[in-house]
């Protein structure tokens, strides 16, 4: 099967017949990231208990597993991928798309309970993060990376505890793990976050919506304006809506977003996604070093 968007975990990804029914299978043979395909699909399973407007999560029929592998069976679903969906999607439907990402994550905030994160959580994170580039034999003489990666850990170290919700998220909300299927939007490929809080969704989804994101995994041509157009819209009505509403999202934002990006940067090997993630981290350093600039 060939994936129209690439993603990063490494995982074989097949469509397999079963009793003429078509089913996803997910798997891994690599011993370390067993566990975590496994909480992958232990975390789904908990989502699709729960009811969500207009947003569905494919069924898990079963998960397979021994140390050295495994395998997640789930349902397939007949959709499109965002670009697929975006160039044909009329103003009401992506009004509708915005009710229901917004919808999403506010009922992930009402299952969450307001908590500390202490500050250790983002500071020691940021060291891992440095370590890991210290360690990327393609970014370890890469002098831009090591100068961001310095001036990142100044904003996290300043950042301290974080009062912010805490407990559920889908943990990768990027538009690539998305289907969809009319007014329909299947969420797949759910992650364990180092903060399992909702903020971490809205950093992912304007991951995409404010940073094109997912385009450079699109291995098809596009209308790149289209796509900006729409993405844009996106992006302004959820900033704006949970702007108004929460303060934790206005003053952990940013941060949070330089960590994601951060933490994406740690494992970069194509020099085209590095040099757009060091474009990224540095404007969003600029931004909150000089918020007035925003």
């Amino acid at each position: 099967m060939k994936l129209d968007i690439q993603g990063h975990s490494g995982c074989d990804i097949v469509i397999v017949h079963n009793d003429n029914e078509l089913r996803i299978h997910k798997s891994t043979h690599d011993p370390n990231y067993v566990p975590r395909l496994i909480n992958q699909a232990n975390k789904q399973i908990e989502a699709s208990k729960r009811e969500y407007q207009n947003i569905r999560i494919p069924f898990i029929f079963e998960v397979e597993h021994t140390d050295r592998d495994a395998t997640i069976k789930m349902e397939y679903i007949y959709s499109k991928n965002f670009i697929e969906y975006f160039e044909n999607a009329g103003f009401e439907q992506i009004k509708y798309l915005i009710g229901a990402i917004k919808y999403f994550i506010d009922l992930e905030i009402n299952a969450s309970t307001i908590q500390t994160v202490p500050s250790c959580v983002l500071t020691d994170k940021m060291a891992d993060v440095a370590r890991k580039v210290s360690k990327n034999k393609h970014l370890q003489d890469d002098e831009k990376a090591l100068e961001l990666v310095e001036l990142s850990k100044q904003v996290m170290n300043s950042v301290g505890d974080m009062v912010m919700p805490v407990g559920t998220c889908h943990g990768d909300l990027t538009f690539s793990n998305i289907l969809f299927n009319g007014n329909n939007y299947y969420l797949i490929d759910f992650l364990d976050s180092f903060i399992e809080s909702p903020l971490l969704d809205i950093v992912k989804i304007r991951q995409d919506t404010a940073y094109l994101w997912s385009t450079l995994m699109y291995g098809k041509p596009f209308d790149k304006v289209r796509l900006s157009i729409v993405s844009e819209k996106i992006d302004k009505a959820i900033d704006e809506y949970f702007s108004a509403k929460y303060e934790w999202y206005r003053k952990y934002y940013m941060p949070l977003q330089l960590m994601n990006f951060l933490r994406i940067l740690q494992y970069g090997h194509e020099e085209k996604v590095i040099t757009y993630l060091k474009q990224v981290i540095e404007g969003q350093l600029s931004i909150i070093n000089n918020p007035k600039n925003a």
